[in-house]
């Protein structure tokens, strides 16, 4: 059989399998719409408890999957493991789940791309597969980066009430346990998964020095190893804690207020530098919308891989000197 006509039967084959499961997808997504839209009419208790949807099913397949990949993948890579623990909030969730998403992710690039290729009439190159492999495997640190990212900014906008809540706390009479218990309570979410996590480690017996300690190192902030550094210091030294913390109250509120401030004035810097960040992209943009063809030399060869990581690294190099060269320290 001709080699082209054998593509083009894999092609066939390939798309309608896409096509098949999207639709499946597709319907499974509307079935557990419509699931959720009548369960509220539904009597509690009349339906079985074992009747999962396809989804569930798939999902707590894989979740199994993850729990038994744990002892493999801590003794595999020990020190990978270590960098997503900051990464932990929820009980259930271990840092080596996050190794063992990554390597199913990269994979599954990996087959992405081969099927891409495959519906293209062309075979993967070792190229290929290596960006494919690597993008895969650090797809997932660039999205935990961002959400951690944004997770942090909402931490920092939320210590202030934190520290309120809990000087309200002490006030009223508190135990320092009673206080973040009732933070964790009060708060909203991401820091008051926080709080739960501090409420729970000083239940199981650890110092409240050893538990705030923890805290500033996980979230990585100037307010929280402030917190830290106080009530490590009255613990130590004893002292008024309603005193202190409406001294960390005031600095925190003022603190606040400069940042404010200072985003107010730094706002035509900051919009300069979106602006500049964002000339190149457009520029690539027009050219490609005026010659689609204009970028292909960059594919078609070793040659032009490597020259296409040489300006992207560019890209970042002049996107972090433009950030550094207008942020303002304080």
């Amino acid at each position: 059989m001709d080699k082209s006509l054998i593509i083009i039967i894999v092609q066939i084959v390939l798309i309608f399998a896409l096509v098949a499961i999207i639709t499946f997808f597709i319907r499974l997504n509307d079935t557990i719409k419509l699931e959720k839209r009548i369960s509220k009419y539904s009597i509690k208790g009349s339906r079985n408890k074992c009747d999962k949807s396809y989804y569930d099913k798939v999902f707590d397949g894989y979740k199994l999957f993850v729990k038994k990949q744990r002892k493999k993948i801590n003794k595999l890579f020990p020190s990978l493991v270590r960098r997503y623990d900051k990464y932990v909030t929820d009980g259930e969730v271990r840092a080596t789940d996050y190794v063992t998403h990554k390597l199913v992710i990269s994979i599954l690039f990996v087959i992405l791309t081969i099927i891409a290729t495959v519906i293209q009439g062309k075979f993967i190159t070792i190229m290929q597969f290596l960006i494919s492999l690597i993008l895969g495997f650090y797809i997932l640190d660039i999205i935990l980066f961002i959400v951690n990212k944004f997770k942090k900014k909402k931490i920092e906008n939320d210590m202030l009430r934190a520290i309120i809540i809990m000087n309200n706390a002490f006030k009223s009479g508190k135990s320092t346990i009673q206080a973040v218990e009732i933070a964790s309570e009060k708060l909203s979410k991401p820091i008051s998964l926080e709080f739960k996590r501090m409420h729970q480690e000083m239940k199981y017996g650890l110092s409240v020095d050893v538990v705030f300690d923890r805290f500033a190192k996980r979230i990585n902030l100037e307010e929280a190893e402030y917190l830290s550094s106080s009530l490590t210091i009255l613990n130590r030294t004893g002292g008024n804690i309603v005193a202190v913390f409406n001294s960390i109250e005031k600095t925190l509120f003022d603190k606040k207020k400069l940042n404010e401030e200072l985003k107010n004035s730094t706002t035509v810097s900051n919009l300069l530098v979106k602006i500049l960040l964002f000339v190149p992209i457009v520029f690539v943009i027009i050219i490609y919308l005026l010659n689609p063809n204009y970028f292909d030399p960059f594919f078609e060869s070793t040659t032009g891989y490597v020259l296409l990581s040489i300006i992207l690294i560019l890209f970042i190099v002049y996107a972090y000197l433009l950030e550094r060269i207008v942020k303002v320290d304080y």
